[in-house]
């Protein structure tokens, strides 16, 4: 069964079906048409009779007077064509989580939300879902600062108990300046790496005023002072003093603890029980008198930022000759130029920003690819012209700081460590000393002379103690200074988990409020309670067992290069609980202040235009979710 002939343009003709013609029954034409095919009858009747056609096209556009069979009004006057229907499998939960997204992951304003075309696609998905859904900005602003608040409390609960290292670094966005603050450890496979806070800046940035800030973050998360065992920033004054003004606040903290333990160890000393003999003592320990306990929080400079600052020391002897290739890629771009080039297949130059010397690698690259070009436009265009021993130092700059380009891209890994960075500085020097160039020398001297700033850090030469690829490069003195600063660690450690046990019985006590006030002030209680913490800290392995175990682990051989780090640690975990627990507070220590600059470019995302108006604490759980949903930091 063929389908309905409906093309009113056959009513025109007639059909011998025995010749398989169509004969034109319009008065005078009288053409036969081979085939009975809609179209081509009606491209005739459109070309031969264009009045007739025209008229028939009136008849079809008013359905009023179109013609109906057998007397009787057409249904299409009294039927309404209804448009297609579908079902689409959408749940309100995945609903709000899809708006959820539009205004953290995709940056959309919460406007959005009450756009008259936006209401015209998610009204009727609302009204089928029922009343206990609604979607406007309102609601999803709240969304968000749930999930924040959920976010906030798991990683509270996460960063408990543990020895952290913090990255700060500040950087102002359409006029509003904000200070981020990242924090890392390793949970046994690898380097974990979250984002506490994106905090505006209101004040001017004072080493105080950052300080402070960086508090009031900690103080939000609950974590302790005493638990900073790091904080890496760039090489800012400000940013390294306000880590010296942590650092000493840490060390008051310790010294008031230690000095309040020291009191009490004397009250208890005329307590004694039944039966205990004066003789009777435990063998001293190992004393280190010139290592204060507890007290671990260093500052860590930015190697990136370091590494930076050493090729801009050496591109000051160049500064000459890179004037000379600015300006003759900026002739270059300009329009004629560009005309040429592109007629020729040759890329377009690249003018590089002054404060930025990858983009300086990068132009003086694309200009030695055009240097025939150059060579050859020269006698046309004065400005394209550089002599020969111009063109030489030019090669001899981009060779020199191909090593420093590559070290950077490298040092942008989340999963790096303080062991693998020594690596690739070490192979930046070197490959950088085998060039013969003076700029060469000159960028491999800056590089030395910086290096003195990372190097020659106590949290840096114990992580890199603690990675047996690279233990052998450490001198015996780097190596000493190695184990003191983790027998400090260690400490700090140890006196973490005190306070952990005394938040639990903290817990204990208010659930018996009767109990805690018959004994708040009972002198007793107070001598036993100092007693068993006294006995719980002398159940701990001593102080020289930790020492011992490093000195054990030092005589190991070397691991291979090519062997993971955090597998061969894993081995420990079980044989040498200790030393392993040490090894994975100090091993993840941040070298880079990378992954905050990532927080910010996602910072320039969040702040368009639409958005400049959103308050401080809106912007923060904006950040917090979609640096979480898409980054995982």
């Amino acid at each position: 069964m063929g389908r309905n002939q409906e093309n009113p343009m056959r009513k025109h003709f007639s059909f011998n079906a025995a010749s398989n013609k169509s004969t034109c029954q319009v008065e005078g034409c009288g053409i036969e048409i081979i085939g009975n095919h809609g179209g081509n009858l009606q491209r005739h009747i459109q070309r031969r009779h264009p009045e007739l056609f025209e008229k028939s096209l009136q008849d079809l556009q008013n359905p009023n007077k179109r013609p109906a069979a057998d007397g009787q009004n057409t249904l299409d006057s009294v039927i309404v064509k209804k448009p297609r229907q579908v079902q689409v499998a959408l749940t309100p939960e995945t609903l709000k989580e899809a708006c959820l997204e539009l205004v953290t992951v995709n940056g959309r304003p919460f406007s959005l939300m009450e756009d008259s075309g936006f209401r015209k696609i998610i009204d009727p998905i609302q009204n089928a879902m029922g009343k206990n859904v609604t979607i406007n900005s309102s609601n999803i602003r709240d969304m968000v600062s749930e999930i924040a608040q959920d976010e906030r409390e798991k990683l509270e609960t996460e960063l408990s108990g543990r020895l952290l290292m913090l990255k700060i670094d500040s950087a102002t966005c359409r006029d509003r300046s904000v200070l981020g603050i990242n924090v890392q450890y390793s949970d046994g496979k690898g380097v974990v790496l979250r984002t506490l806070a994106v905090r505006d800046l209101t004040e001017r940035h004072t080493s105080e005023y950052i300080s402070s800030v960086v508090m009031d973050v900690l103080r939000q998360y609950n974590i302790s002072l005493q638990q900073v065992y790091s904080v890496t920033s760039d090489n800012g004054a400000n940013m390294l003093k306000a880590v010296s003004l942590l650092s000493d606040i840490q060390e008051r903290a310790v010294s008031n603890e230690d000095a309040t333990c020291e009191e009490t160890e004397e009250i208890g000393e005329d307590v004694k029980m039944v039966g205990e003999d004066e003789g009777s003592q435990e063998e001293p320990i190992l004393q280190l008198d010139s290592v204060s306990h507890g007290h671990v929080l260093r500052s860590v400079r930015c190697a990136a930022h370091t590494l930076q600052l050493a090729v801009d020391d050496s591109l000051k002897q160049a500064s000459n000759i890179i004037a000379k290739a600015r300006r003759v890629a900026k002739r270059l771009r300009s329009q004629n130029v560009v005309c040429v080039l592109k007629r020729m297949g040759h890329k377009r130059a690249i003018v590089d920003c002054a404060t930025r010397w990858h983009s300086t690698h990068d132009m003086l690259q694309r200009l030695l690819e055009l240097k025939t070009f150059c060579e050859d436009m020269a006698p046309t265009i004065p400005d394209l012209h550089l002599s020969e021993s111009e063109w030489e130092y030019v090669s001899n700059t981009v060779d020199a700081l191909k090593p420093a380009k590559i070290a950077t891209k490298c040092l942008q890994s989340d999963q790096l460590t303080a062991g693998e960075f020594y690596g690739v500085w070490l192979k930046c020097s070197l490959d950088t000393e085998k060039l013969a160039s003076p700029f060469a020398r000159k960028v491999a001297q800056c590089i030395k002379a910086r290096q003195s700033t990372l190097f020659d850090n106590d949290a840096f030469i114990a992580a890199v103690f603690l990675d047996p690829r690279y233990r052998l490069f450490l001198t015996e003195c780097q190596t000493e200074k190695a184990k003191i600063h983790l027998y400090r660690t260690w400490e700090a450690i140890q006196n973490l988990e005190p306070r952990n046990a005394a938040s639990g019985s903290d817990v204990c006590a208010a659930a018996s409020p009767t109990q805690s006030q018959t004994s708040s002030d009972d002198e007793i209680e107070h001598l036993l309670m100092e007693k068993e913490r006294d006995t719980s800290s002398t159940q701990r392995r001593p102080h020289v067992s930790i020492v011992s175990l490093l000195d054990t682990y030092s005589k190991e051989a070397r691991l291979r290069r090519t062997e993971d780090l955090f597998q061969y640690w894993a081995r420990y975990s079980v044989s040498n609980p200790d030393l392993y627990k040490l090894a994975m507070s100090v091993i993840p220590l941040p070298v880079t202040q990378v992954s905050v600059e990532r927080a910010f470019s996602s910072l320039k995302f969040i702040l368009s235009p639409l958005r400049s108006s959103l308050n401080e604490k809106v912007l923060e759980d904006i950040l917090l979710v979609r640096l979480n949903k898409q980054y995982g930091l």
